[in-house]
């Protein structure tokens, strides 16, 4: 299970136990709902991921906020699916004037290939790491100056 699906998991439990908590029980009567108003449940489909090529992230101290693909969009650290053998491209935007870089990782915290961006220091200013070729020893992509805030997870899927 996705760190996404188990969140909106979590959270419609939340919510399911506080409606009965408070006694909004459903009493048998079928409410109107609001489909304009209603927050979409969308869980990103496995094939979605074979059509990335490309991430591109806002950098900031307090996370790394999906830009593209469209489906992580807004999201902070989010968890992204690489398909092993395929080749991407980071491209990230400093968006605090805060120094960054963006590395990628494996279990033990190292540096898988010497897949690591340059260093940005400038507000606005971009850089992209190219030719990123997953393979399973990739678990993470990082700010090696913000370790604890700007941290997401790689899921390697095989063919």
């Amino acid at each position: 299970m996705t760190e996404t699906a188990r969140r909106d998991l979590l959270r419609l439990a939340g919510a399911s136990t506080v409606a009965f908590l408070a006694g909004c029980g459903n009493d048998g009567e079928e409410e109107p709902t609001d489909d304009e108003n209603a927050e979409p449940e969308e869980e990103t489909a496995d094939e979605d991921w074979g059509d990335v090529d490309e991430f591109a992230f806002e950098g900031r101290v307090e996370a790394w906020t999906g830009l593209e693909p469209e489906f992580i969009g807004g999201e902070d650290n989010p968890t992204i699916t690489l398909v092993e053998g395929q080749e991407y491209d980071f491209r990230w935007v400093n968006a605090d004037g805060i120094l960054h870089n963006l590395e990628i990782r494996d279990e033990d915290g190292e540096i898988v290939d010497d897949y690591q961006s340059d260093d940005v220091e400038e507000e606005g200013e971009e850089t992209t790491l190219e030719g990123v070729t997953a393979t399973e020893e990739m678990t993470t992509y990082i700010c090696a100056y913000h370790e604890s805030t700007q941290v997401g997870d790689i899921e390697i899927e095989t063919e």
